[in-house]
Formats: structure tokens, sequence, C-alpha cells
């Protein structure tokens, strides 16, 4: 996926949380061109931020196939038996900011994976480091 990656968590509520979350903050919720729903996120500068209910069919292995490194201080999950979400942002500085507050909505532990394979904790994305 070019300009974007994968929220995950051990949580089937992901989506519904992180698109509640997503709508406070202003974003719009629509159905996907390839089923499930959408929400997507303008900020100030009209960078958007999309997550998806939903990986793609036949795309799965984007997410589930590694291999997967962790970022610092992160334990690596098995990420073939999390819920996914896919994203799109191309501004790692709104990515690291937005999924640090979806994370604190969180009633389970939430990571990103990005562009690299590379497993961050939601809360503490390096948007210097972060590959989309």
């Amino acid at each position: 996926m070019s300009g974007g990656g994968f929220l995950v968590a051990y949580d089937s509520g992901l989506y519904a949380r992180a698109a509640t979350k997503l709508r406070e903050l202003g974003g719009i919720e629509a159905t996907a061109s390839l089923g499930g729903a959408m929400v997507q996120l303008a900020d100030s500068a009209g960078r958007l931020f999309t997550l998806y209910e939903r990986v793609a069919p036949g795309t799965e292995w984007e997410a589930f196939d590694g291999p997967h490194t962790a970022a610092h201080g992160v334990q690596l999950p098995d990420v073939t038996r999390m819920i996914v979400c896919p994203f799109e942002c191309r501004w790692p500085d709104l990515l690291s900011q937005l999924v640090a507050v979806i994370a604190r909505t969180a009633e389970a532990p939430t990571w990103v994976l990005d562009g690299d394979g590379v497993v961050w904790n939601a809360e503490a994305v390096d948007p210097l480091k972060v590959r989309l």
C-alpha cells in the first residue's frame, strides 16, 4: 500500500472505536468502493487520513505476510491474529497524532504496521522514522 499502512489490535471493535473518534474530530464516514465502511478526516491544512473497516479482498498478504519487525520498545505482537484496518495517509506527523488519539480510546493495545513492516505502539509512532 503506497502512502499508508495498517492500524492493528486484538480488538474486534477496532474500526468502530477508531471511526467514532475520527468522526468526533470532524471525519466523514462513507461506504468504501470495495465494500465495508471508511472514514476520512481532513486536517486544517487539507491533509487527509482515511481509515478503512477491512482489508480489500486479495490484499490480505500486505498486512499478514512478514517479515515484521518491532519499533524500539515494542514487543512484537502476532499480527496474523489481529483485527487489521488499512489506512491511507501521506503525512507522518498527521498519522502519529491521529493514531495516538485513537489508541488512547482503546480497550486493548493498538499498533501501527507501517509500509516497511515495522510495528509501532500507536501512542509512540515516530513521525521521523515511520514509513508510509
